[in-house]
């Protein structure tokens, strides 16, 4: 009887290590509901939303026009080193990423040379153009401005095959970027509970659940990233169980059974 319980044990070890490692592989690919027999799927997706500014964001913006003489008081400008007790102050230049840099105060707004304060909590980076174009008419006829928000960026984190901290060049990265900037999820990686951490601008925080097992993921406002959001890919109970003590035991455990099985069947 022992015998036989032994062999039983023996054989359906495997195979329940076999069907978790079965029911893990069912849960790997995105987009499951997509035929796989079309060559072309049309999946519906959320129209894009222009990214809104918010405290302590950062703000490069220069202006420029056809007199630049005029063009400078409307500019940061930097004291020179200078051995004389007059130093003299140097415009800044739109080649330069470094200057004509603002931050967003908690009250949401920024202080530009002239124009004094500037009111862009709320607003796109185009909106904020338009806004510093209306102010300039008074006194520059051809002004050219530029705003590009510089401090967008996503972290990715959890199950992932490298962690990271993206910088976005420009204004849009969806979650699948991000995670593929990352390496993509691991083989632990729950594709149905990818979790988006975002920091609301009046202080609270929301997460958003994503299931990128299904297509219409790309449907969710959370889709698309905004700056300083975290991407969280959970574990799933395999990652947990590999990670406790008790898996040191589990091939000594089957080992020993394996052992004990080939001894009683050669009786």
């Amino acid at each position: 009887m022992l015998r036989k319980f032994i062999i039983y044990l023996f054989v359906l070890l495997p195979l329940l290590a076999m069907l978790c490692s079965c029911e893990t592989s069912r849960q790997l690919p995105y987009f499951q509901d997509l035929p796989d027999n079309r060559a072309v799927t049309n999946i519906a997706t959320r129209p894009y939303e222009p990214l809104t500014l918010q405290s302590n964001d950062e703000l490069q913006i220069t202006v420029s026009s056809s007199s630049p003489e005029a063009s400078q008081f409307f500019n940061l400008m930097v004291v020179a080193p200078s051995n004389t007790s007059a130093a003299p102050v140097i415009p800044s230049t739109t080649g330069s990423s470094s200057l004509n840099m603002y931050h967003v105060s908690a009250n949401g707004s920024i202080t530009m040379p002239v124009l004094g304060e500037v009111k862009v909590s709320g607003l796109t980076t185009e909106q904020v153009r338009l806004v510093i174009v209306e102010k300039l008419k008074d006194y520059l006829k051809d002004a050219v401005v530029t705003v590009n928000l510089t401090n967008f960026k996503v972290t990715v984190i959890g199950e992932v095959n490298r962690p990271v901290v993206i910088p976005v060049s420009g204004q849009t990265i969806n979650v699948l970027e991000a995670v593929g900037a990352s390496g993509d999820m691991t083989v632990f990686g729950i594709r149905k509970n990818v979790k988006v951490i975002r920091k609301l601008p009046d202080g609270k925080t929301e997460v958003a659940v994503l299931d990128f097992n299904k297509s219409n993921v790309m449907q969710s406002p959370y889709f698309q990233l905004r700056q300083n959001d975290i991407v969280y890919v959970q574990p799933n109970k395999s990652k947990g169980i590999l990670g406790t003590r008790s898996s040191i035991w589990i091939p000594i455990v089957t080992t020993l059974i394996s052992v004990t099985a080939i001894v009683l069947t050669r009786k």
